[in-house]
């Protein structure tokens, strides 16, 4: 018994002496020593053990400047890399698999990038098989375009979206093929060494990479893009949406916006039969990746309903987000699909991130500080973590998202999380989405303690965006509205609703009707209240200019239709509000 304590002792005392050992300099030589002292599997552990006890107790010594450390960085980014492999002892019992995993362990430039860029969200086991296909195939182009095979990595870990490119054309249509990341990998390392594309990928990022690689089409596809003879200069890109002629026959009452018709939906198929404004965005967005050019595809409700657009990474190496975006309507924000996550972000937040956000000399520290949170997401010390890295770069929304997540997760007390919350406002008072967010989850702790400032607080998130951003703004109406009919107050709900009209009515567009209008009127109908839904439609319709022939005006057009067939049949719903 008393060998077993001595033992424990012993053991103790060793880790602590290994926490006291100075965190050494981090270089390739420091990389290439530790895995000549750990070569197997088998020992890693233990050095994983001792690497994490070092750089912890650089952090309590240092706090937040630990993350701007390039030691402490490249140590964590290496401790993550073999962590990684521990957790995948499956991929690694391969022993070419092996190998090569060690080999980039060493080879840093690609295997800490990976680790930087690596999202929860992403499939770390098919992301880490993408990588090591690479390497194999070619290690020394994957050295020389590390960001496009980290890129390619991270996007293809999961499967596109099922209704990828857009709900809008049949899947079959689409030309989906040679999805082998190491055949579209060297497609592109080979156009680029040819001279066919329009930008250098060893000189971009992977976040502008990422909007690259995004595509599922074939090969082929992006080698017309290259051939094509009526090819847009670079400098006059934006122009490629309105290339394509509108089509005006799938333009027409009882006829709007309908599906692409043609068997095929290749680019010579769109250049040839032209189309509407989601073939034109897609049609621009292929043809750039087949130049090398990074693109997104947006999509918004505006005042003749919804529409699509696109943006790229221009020549001046700045984002374009607004290319085929309608100047006479008023589009408040554009929803794209990130495609590491295969999450929707909309067009302000893309355009804050890569203006001021990756361009920010804090952003690596930052993004150092998350990863070392994730090592402590069960811990305690968690909290503290994440409060470091926001002091370290306090305008990167992320973090500001985990930690929320956290506060829950811990418990928070609910002055605590009101503190939280009103700290997020303030610090994004010039960002109206960001802002709106802090609000809405300061919103629901007021109503969970029926805190009198709740009422209060939405009518603000109501009046705060009735111009500036009025899709917040929409949203904080609807909410109002929903919370009114939940008490049973329809006289208030009716007035909430009449106001949100009055509000917004000649701007809201596609967001006010989907958001307001139909889920009004459709719970009015459910609930019986059918003369409530039938006024608050005449109410709209005398405040609210709507085209008949637009996607919008059929939408009007068919929620009439629904309230007048239960004004016609009593039994089925009732004829008057109770």
């Amino acid at each position: 018994m008393k060998k077993g304590f001595a033992l424990l002792a012993l053991m103790l005392c060793a880790a602590v002496a290994r926490a006291d050992v100075p965190l050494p300099t981090w270089n390739d030589k420091a990389a290439q020593t530790w895995w000549a002292q750990n070569p197997t599997p088998d020992k890693w552990p233990q050095a994983v053990d001792q690497l994490r006890a070092q750089l912890e107790a650089n952090y309590k010594s240092n706090g937040a400047s630990a993350f701007s450390d390039s030691d402490f960085q490249g140590w964590l980014e290496h401790l993550e890399w073999v962590r990684l492999g521990l957790d995948s002892p499956d991929i690694l019992a391969d022993p070419n698999n092996l190998k090569t995993f060690v080999v980039l362990g060493n080879d840093t430039a690609v295997s800490h990038l990976f680790i930087r860029k690596l999202d929860p969200l992403n499939v770390e086991k098919q992301a880490l098989l993408n990588l090591l296909k690479l390497a194999q195939a070619n290690l020394d182009d994957l050295n020389t375009y590390a960001a496009l095979g980290v890129a390619f990595s991270l996007v293809f870990d999961k499967p596109f979206p099922r209704d990828w490119p857009h709900h809008q054309v049949d899947p079959q249509a689409v030309p989906v093929g040679d999805l082998d990341v190491v055949q579209r990998f060297n497609f592109y390392v080979q156009s680029d060494r040819d001279k066919k594309l329009d930008l250098d990928l060893t000189q971009q990022t992977f976040e502008n990479l990422k909007f690259l690689v995004d595509s599922e089409v074939k090969l082929s596809e992006l080698t017309y893009a290259q051939s094509n003879p009526k090819r847009i200069p670079y400098d006059q890109f934006d122009q490629a949406f309105s290339s394509i002629q509108y089509d005006m026959t799938r333009d027409k009452p009882g006829k709007i916006l309908v599906n692409w018709g043609l068997p095929t939906y290749t680019l010579k198929d769109i250049e040839t039969a032209g189309g509407i404004c989601i073939d034109q965005a897609y049609y621009a967005t292929i043809l750039g990746k087949g130049l090398g050019i990074p693109t997104v595809s947006f999509r918004g409700q505006g005042t003749g309903g919804g529409h699509a657009w696109f943006g790229y990474l221009s020549s001046r190496g700045e984002w374009q987000l607004d290319c085929g975006k309608y100047a006479n309507q008023s589009y408040p924000r554009g929803y794209a699909l990130d495609p590491q996550t295969w999450r929707w972000i909309d067009d302000t937040q893309l355009g804050n991130f890569f203006k001021n956000i990756e361009t920010s000399t804090n952003y690596p520290a930052a993004m150092t500080g998350l990863a070392w949170a994730g090592l402590h997401q069960n811990d305690p010390l968690c909290r503290q973590i994440l409060d470091d890295t926001r002091s370290v770069m306090p305008e990167l929304s992320k973090t500001w998202a985990i930690e929320a997540e956290v506060l829950r997760k811990m418990g928070a007390s609910d002055d605590d999380q009101k503190t939280f919350y009103q700290n997020w406002i303030t610090q994004f008072q010039s960002f109206p989405d960001l802002k709106v967010e802090g609000q809405e989850l300061l919103l629901a702790v007021l109503k969970k303690t029926n805190d009198p400032g709740a009422d209060e607080l939405q009518q603000d998130i109501v009046l705060e965006n009735r111009s500036s951003d009025f899709d917040q703004g929409v949203l904080g109406a609807a909410g109002t509205i929903e919370d009114k009919i939940k008490a049973g107050d329809w006289d208030g709900a009716q007035l909430e609703f009449e106001t949100t009209i009055r509000d917004f009515g000649d701007q809201g567009g596609g967001s006010l009707f989907y958001n307001v209008i139909v889920p009004y009127v459709e719970t009015c109908l459910k609930n019986g209240h059918v003369d409530q839904a039938d006024n608050g439609l005449r109410f709209v319709r005398d405040r609210m200019s709507v085209d008949s022939s637009t996607l919008l005006g059929e939408g009007f057009v068919k929620l009439q239709s629904d309230v007048d067939k239960q004004k016609k049949s009593p039994a089925d719903g009732g004829n008057a509000s109770p």
